[in-house]
């Protein structure tokens, strides 16, 4: 099938092409097309589907009209509906979205942030693993817009949404206190870029006289589920006893609690558990717990559209940082 050009609109409606692209572009206003004129093209464009060739209007312009997204895991539930509301926002303003996958290794994200670059993405936004100063401070440096998401670096002077990972750490660390638990665990990812979850729990723990660094676990990407089957068993076997256990995240709780499943931890009544975001899994759950909801649609909504102030020529830098709901089941 044909495709059709604004010549071919331009001749359906006795016009010339230069007012068909006018209407099309934009501009009409600037130039005094009538509003009737510029309807009749509108419907003229819609009947006929009309489609712009947006290689052609990238060539002028200078943009792509597509962002990139570089997530640390997309089989991850939350990294999925991120990139679905970056998705949806970024549509609204008539852009595409290449999206990448970097399984928190650096030298995938170099690979991802390269390929995007060699596709003169007009922007990115990036969720940055661990350790990859360098490579965001690089995207900076080639002076392509770019908005960190869900982490960031706060010694780079770039824009960012992120949690207050601070508030949330601590005011669940603080509801478990009231709870009456004293010996509170931490289950964790070592990852400087969200080491403010680490702080808002320590501090807590210390206003009420009851932090102990070694029931604080880290866990490596690289052997998961080993080693948290062994931070679970040393702290069930643990001879002061253990009320709770804050896992920092979803994928860390739920590989949690199938080893304290396994270990017969019956859960409130030995421990209590806490953990980051909402997913659907937890509806399977038949025991109490206490999750930090994070505003996810308005972090990434927020995301995008600061990213194409950004793309639109703002050079203002945009951080914030959005607090938590904390739900339980």
């Amino acid at each position: 099938m044909k495709r059709v050009s604004m010549q071919d609109i331009a001749d359906s409606l006795g016009i010339s092409k230069c007012t068909v692209s006018l209407v099309l572009n934009g501009k009409a206003k600037n130039k005094r097309v009538s509003k009737d004129l510029c309807e009749k093209v509108i419907r003229a464009a819609r009947q006929m589907n009309y489609q712009p060739n947006e290689i052609a209007r990238g060539l002028r312009t200078g943009l792509t009209k597509t962002i990139g997204v570089v997530v640390a895991d997309i089989s991850n539930e939350f990294f999925g509906q991120m990139v679905h509301h970056i998705q949806m926002r970024a549509k609204s303003y008539g852009y595409s979205v290449i999206i990448t996958n970097t399984d928190e290794s650096l030298s995938e994200m170099m690979e991802m942030i390269t390929l995007l670059i060699n596709r003169q993405v007009d922007g990115i936004i990036m969720v940055p693993s661990n350790g990859s100063e360098e490579i965001v401070s690089h995207v900076i440096d080639l002076n392509i817009p770019l908005v960190q998401l869900d982490r960031f670096f706060s010694g780079l002077d770039a824009s960012y949404v992120v949690l207050d990972n601070y508030k949330a750490s601590a005011d669940t660390t603080r509801l478990l206190v009231r709870r009456g638990c004293k010996r509170i665990a931490m289950i964790r990812h070592k990852m400087s870029v969200i080491n403010d979850r680490l702080e808002g729990y320590v501090d807590v723990l210390k206003e009420n006289g009851c932090y102990c660094p070694e029931l604080v676990k880290d866990i490596e990407y690289s052997n998961e589920d080993e080693d948290i089957k062994n931070a679970i068993m040393e702290l069930y076997n643990n001879n002061d006893g253990i009320d709770a256990v804050f896992f920092q995240s979803h994928e860390l709780f739920l590989s949690g609690i199938k080893h304290m499943m396994r270990f017969g931890i019956r859960i409130p009544q030995e421990m209590q558990v806490a953990s980051y975001d909402e997913i659907n899994a937890y509806s399977l759950l038949n025991f109490p717990m206490i999750y930090v909801e994070q505003p996810m649609q308005q972090m990434a909504e927020k995301a995008v559209d600061i990213l194409m102030n950004h793309i639109n020529g703002s050079e203002v830098i945009q951080q914030y940082k959005m607090e938590a709901k904390l739900g339980f089941l």
